[in-house]
């Protein structure tokens, strides 16, 4: 069930797996929960995080996110249990959706009768907070230093898309300036470094909406009125100091 929910069982495979589990209610259930701990985990966005996170930390993420859709409340610190199934589950998520590799399982398993020991990883919800924190302030720091570029090269001499008139070639920059406005909306930082952050985050989309409004082949003077703007306001170098401090 764990590889059918991921989508790696060959057809024929398949095709058995789907057979089989509407008549078997055991199956049936673990199907459907891990489907849904597979589709917790790939809309996550810790799974694009830069750099990578353990997979153990996207675990107790997901088993937190869980939680809090009304899944049955956990003892503190929270205990994630992994038997063998869900170890196979496990190996599956951080495959398909982390990609990054897995290791190698024994080739002999445990013996008739055997026990499974199961893996326990503590984490607390202080430390789950943390990686919460520290995730965002990355995910901030990144998306200044994105807009910082953009607004390089707006500032710079961008080149002409018609000779014969002042016109200049923004159709990269206002691209980029429209997905950066977008995940400025998913920007979720908090207390003291929304407060020192904030401000230059308000300066930045203001500017980016401007070049995000230019026309792909735009006037010169429209421009030239954006670097004016961001030269007056220093901009350029606040972008560069929080970033630095974002960065830690």
């Amino acid at each position: 069930m764990s590889l059918h929910a991921a989508g790696v069982l060959n057809p024929a495979e398949r095709d058995a797996a789907e057979r089989h589990a509407p008549s078997c209610a055991a199956c049936a259930a673990d199907l459907g929960a891990l489907r849904a701990t597979l589709a917790v985990a790939a809309a996550d966005e810790a799974c694009a995080a830069e750099p990578p996170i353990a997979v153990e930390w996207l675990r107790a993420r997901v088993h937190a996110r869980l939680d809090a859709a009304g899944a049955a409340p956990r003892p503190r610190p929270r205990r994630v249990a992994w038997a063998a199934g869900l170890a196979t589950a496990a190996a599956v998520v951080a495959a398909t959706v982390l990609s990054r590799p897995v290791p190698p399982r024994p080739a002999a398993g445990p013996a008739a009768g055997q026990a499974v020991p199961e893996t326990e990883i503590a984490v607390s919800d202080e430390a789950l907070e943390r990686m919460e924190r520290t995730m965002a302030r990355e995910r901030t720091a990144r998306y200044l230093d994105e807009a910082q570029d953009v607004l390089v090269t707006v500032s710079g001499a961008p080149r002409r898309c018609d000779r014969k008139t002042q016109h200049v070639d923004m159709g990269d920059e206002t691209r980029r300036s429209r997905e950066l406005l977008a995940r400025r909306a998913r920007l979720d930082l908090d207390g003291s470094a929304a407060l020192t952050a904030g401000p230059v985050l308000d300066d930045v989309e203001k500017v980016l909406r401007e070049v995000a409004s230019l026309e792909n082949c735009a006037r010169r003077r429209d421009v030239e009125a954006i670097h004016r703007h961001v030269a007056r306001e220093r901009l350029l170098m606040k972008m560069e100091l929080m970033t630095r401090e974002l960065a830690g």
